[in-house]
């Protein structure tokens, strides 16, 4: 690895301005010597140390087929648009890599020409669009919906003519030669390095064992970026799930089917009368678990408290489609579409049923809900042995990296969340931005806890007055719309800067004005806390409002909780501090991009210096300077003007 990554070795002498950073090449030599020995090895790699060369180089050299997994689309672009081009122009010039993406991502040719015969489009806007789709669908020659720039986020003609596990024929499909999804995988056979995310990684991995519908071809080693999210992630894939929308998917492939066949199947009225129970049903299961008092969240599925009227129509409903497909198996000039059918409508019975059994009890079950839809999950409350069985046991050259794994300088809650045995090698490898002098810290020390009722007006008031210092170019992390929502209010005709909120425009479209309006303030929850990438001066101020606890009261964290207390720990310690801990290095790390960034970190919670639990956050933080005073972020800003902004000073 010192020949690739050392001074003066082959990165030096064939890439203009690169530099060397022995975290880095050390990086390098253990993902390398993971990769020969086949045993798991965890790396944190802090902002800048470079980790996409240094697990890439030694993937490449290593002669295996390596997938490289990612958590976020703009890493995944990165690997694909920046690092595999450099490596094959300078260093790799065979090197065969190629980016694998769910199902729904491409065009299906079949389900394309059916919704051609007989287009149903849900507004002007979509029929307006649709002959520059077809045009597109025309000619392109990967069926890749990200050809499609110009085609909005909510186009819904998209899920009608989409790739599907559910409606997907095999070989069986009179298109298959020409299908997109199929040249792409065997292309993929002969690729060195495979790109997916943790989303396809896991929903290829859930089905192996089945022996169909896997997308990933063989492979010997698998790199996580990104690893922070892999339980989350693992825990949708290796669980069960049943939606009305799902229902309703079903129903209206199935009329458009018997639309398409006329009067030639003899069963069409039985079906007819299936399809019409069915949609029934969906609205049904809905109404019984929608109240509008609650409007829409997660809770727990207990079918005991959920009624009669909700088992009753569970009933109804797996018995409708277990005679829908009985009904379905007759159509004998159409066998591959009859199989998909009944394929689809025998899967959603058995779900279902296992939904009201609950019989799995390494399991929660929960369901979400909003004003249209339901979705109701069964999820592992743990995963960790799903993934010593599943991934560990077939493949254990396995690299788990992200600039967040550590808590207060310890693997072991990652190890014991997904299961990494405890000789595996880990190691931290610290920034080499020089965080003592590019970031302060702000913690205010008279403050009402994040519990009291003032506590939002107080962060408005003191974001108030820190924006006007930074001139604006700060990122607001709430930890809760409501709280957003408040501060937003408070702050609404206060400030001389551009208040951007989370979903005013699609998050592509908010960030892009965040960085072209210099002088504005992003006020965002949720997924704005990790993945987004704003170097310069737009991002000089990141504010977090509370630290980033979890509900206890969600059904998966109480699960979770309740599942670690019975081995006699602490959930609190064991569970959602070093959650928490992790999220909060998620969102601080939003700020510092680059060695040239400077900027302010403003935390509004009390907690990390009064709470014996407040060490542990502080420990898991960047080494900055730590004050509590304002006056003291005017210190820090002496060096700029408010026009030049703190990352120009």
């Amino acid at each position: 690895m010192l020949r690739y990554f050392g001074p003066g070795g082959l990165l030096a002498q064939k890439i203009p301005r690169f530099e060397y950073r022995a975290s880095q090449a050390k990086m390098a030599e253990a993902v390398a010597e993971c990769l020969s020995s086949a045993e798991p090895l965890m790396v944190e790699a802090g902002t800048g140390t470079g980790k996409t060369l240094a697990y890439l180089i030694p993937a490449i050299l290593s002669g295996k087929r390596v997938v490289v997994s990612t958590g976020t689309k703009t890493l995944q672009d990165q690997i694909l648009d920046h690092d595999v081009p450099l490596l094959k122009n300078h260093l790799f010039p065979k090197l065969r890599a190629l980016c694998l993406k769910g199902r729904k991502n491409y065009l299906c040719r079949r389900r394309f020409r059916e919704f051609s015969y007989q287009t149903t489009l849900f507004n002007k806007e979509e029929a307006g669009l649709f002959g520059r789709f077809q045009s597109w669908a025309s000619r392109t020659r990967s069926g890749d919906r990200s050809e499609i720039g110009w085609l909005s986020d909510g186009y819904l003609t998209w899920n009608e003519v989409s790739s599907s596990s559910d409606q997907c024929f095999g070989q069986q499909c009179e298109d298959f030669h020409l299908c997109f999804l199929a040249r792409l995988r065997a292309e993929a056979s002969h690729a060195d390095i495979i790109v997916v995310n943790h989303h396809l990684f896991f929903a290829d991995l859930s089905v192996r064992d089945k022996g169909f519908n896997e997308i990933i071809p063989e492979y010997q080693a698998v790199v996580f970026d990104e690893a922070h999210q892999l339980e989350d992630i693992a825990g949708i894939y290796f669980g069960i799930q049943f939606g009305n929308l799902q229902l309703f998917e079903l129903t209206r492939d199935l009329t458009r089917e018997l639309r398409r066949r006329g009067n030639k199947e003899r069963n069409s009225q039985g079906i007819r009368r299936f399809v019409q129970q069915l949609e029934v049903m969906a609205r049904l299961l809905h109404h019984e678990l929608y109240h509008p008092s609650e409007l829409e969240g997660r809770f727990s599925l207990d079918v005991t408290k959920a009624g009669k009227g909700f088992v009753s129509a569970c009933k109804k409903t797996i018995h409708a489609l277990e005679e829908l497909g009985a009904a379905l198996t007759p159509i004998a000039d159409s066998p591959s579409t009859a199989e998909s059918f009944f394929r689809r409508s025998s899967g959603l019975a058995q779900t279902l049923h296992e939904m009201l059994d609950q019989g799995d009890r390494t399991r929660v079950y929960w369901y979400e809900i909003s004003p249209k839809a339901v979705s109701l999950h069964g999820t592992p409350i743990e995963i960790s042995s799903i993934i010593q069985n599943k991934l560990l046991r077939r493949t254990s050259a396995v690299v788990i990296t992200s600039a967040t794994l550590s808590v207060a300088d310890s693997f072991e809650f990652i190890r014991n969340s997904l299961g990494i045995p405890s000789e595996s090698k880990g190691m931290m490898l610290p920034s080499p931005f020089a965080f003592e002098n590019q970031a302060l810290i702000y913690i205010p020390r008279q403050f009402p806890t994040p519990a009291d009722p003032g506590f939002c007006d107080h962060v408005a008031r003191q974001a108030l007055e820190i924006l006007k210092k930074t001139c604006g170019r700060a990122l607001f992390l709430f930890t809760s719309y409501r709280n957003l929502s408040d501060v937003r209010r408070l702050l609404h005709g206060r400030l001389p800067y551009p208040i951007l909120v989370q979903g005013q425009k699609p998050k592509r479209a908010l960030l892009a004005e965040f960085r072209e309006n210099v002088d504005s303030v992003l006020l965002a929850t949720s997924s704005f806390w990790q993945g987004i990438d704003v170097p310069g001066e737009s991002l000089s101020c990141l504010i977090v409002d509370k630290l980033p606890f979890e509900v206890p009261d969600d059904p998966l964290t109480s699960a979770r909780m309740n599942h670690i207390s019975e081995q006699g720990k602490s959930p609190f310690f064991s569970y959602q501090v070093p959650r928490a801990i992790i999220q909060l290095k998620q969102g601080v790390g939003r700020l510092i991009r680059s060695s040239q960034d400077r900027g302010i970190i403003v935390i509004f919670d009390t907690r990390l210096i009064t709470k014996g639990y407040g060490r542990l956050f502080m420990r898991s933080l960047p080494p900055c300077k730590v004050v509590h005073r304002l006056d003291e972020i005017d210190d820090f800003l002496t060096s700029c003007t408010c026009n030049e902004g703190p990352k120009h000073m």
